[in-house]
């Protein structure tokens, strides 16, 4: 006969097994052998009503129990497209990825592109953290452009390549700031370079001008102090970083150069 602990100890055993089992059935969808055209109904049904997440589920159905129908390869595109919908972004660019590598010369190669980067430029990381899904986003953008510049795609490509360069311009200057803060100057040096070298139409330019002049007065290199100097006050001679630039070389003596330099 079973005394109350026993009994307690059984139904605990029971409850575990019966979560456990429940949880492997929540993971794992119980296959079922459906006509093409009822899964085709339900994974629409599920994007209407907004279901992103189930309906991408349905549309990988449809490939998985008919890989050999011409409806598979639409239904891999539509399942990337309701991943990316429900922000499952690693699902939506693995489900592209592998259209890509099975239909690379279809007609809809070129959304498959697209929508791979915008997956990326979706979720691109805060300035404060890695730049990773930006730069992928970057290539995959510049792709884009290259492989087919006169689509639709290629036009926003455009427009999103630039505000990529503006988020990855802000990610330099953020490290470069951190660099200055601790007084690593060479390095604040190198990223500047880079900075001024990589993004030459960002708003930060003025910026990272000032930047250099204050790294090249630290490390002393005069002539190059006073070459960015010019370079600063030529391109922006009314902004306040150009300003700022003049006070600092007065306040480091160094006036009279600063003086014959070539106004615009």
């Amino acid at each position: 006969m079973l005394t109350f602990a026993n009994r307690w100890k059984t139904l605990s055993y029971l409850w575990l097994f019966l979560m456990v089992f429940s949880g492997c059935r929540d993971s794992e969808r119980i296959y079922q052998q459906k006509p093409l055209s009822t899964l085709y109904k339900k994974a629409v049904n599920e994007l209407k009503k907004e279901d992103f997440k189930e309906a991408s589920l349905n549309f990988d159905e449809i490939e998985r129990q008919y890989p050999y129908s011409s409806w598979a390869p639409h239904s891999q595109l539509m399942s990337a497209y309701c991943s990316f919908k429900a922000q499952e972004f690693s699902k939506s660019i693995a489900t592209l990825e592998t259209f890509l590598a099975l239909h690379p010369a279809s007609p809809s190669a070129k959304y498959a592109h697209y929508l791979r980067a915008l997956c990326y430029y979706t979720d691109m990381l805060s300035p404060e953290r890695d730049s990773e899904n930006a730069l992928l986003a970057l290539q995959g953008f510049q792709e884009i452009c290259q492989r087919f510049p006169y689509s639709d795609y290629a036009r926003d490509a455009e427009v999103k390549i630039d505000f990529i360069q503006e988020h990855l311009a802000c990610q330099e200057m953020l490290i470069i700031k951190d660099y200055m803060k601790r007084k690593e100057f060479i390095s604040a040096f190198q990223r500047l370079s880079f900075l001024v070298g990589s993004y030459p139409k960002s708003a930060l330019i003025p910026e990272a001008l000032y930047r250099l002049v204050e790294c090249h007065i630290v490390l002393g290199f005069p002539g190059l102090t006073y070459k960015t100097f010019t370079l600063l006050k030529y391109n922006f001679p009314k902004d306040h970083w150009a300003s700022m630039a003049k006070e600092l070389l007065a306040s480091e003596n160094m006036v009279p150069c600063c003086e014959k330099l070539p106004k615009k």
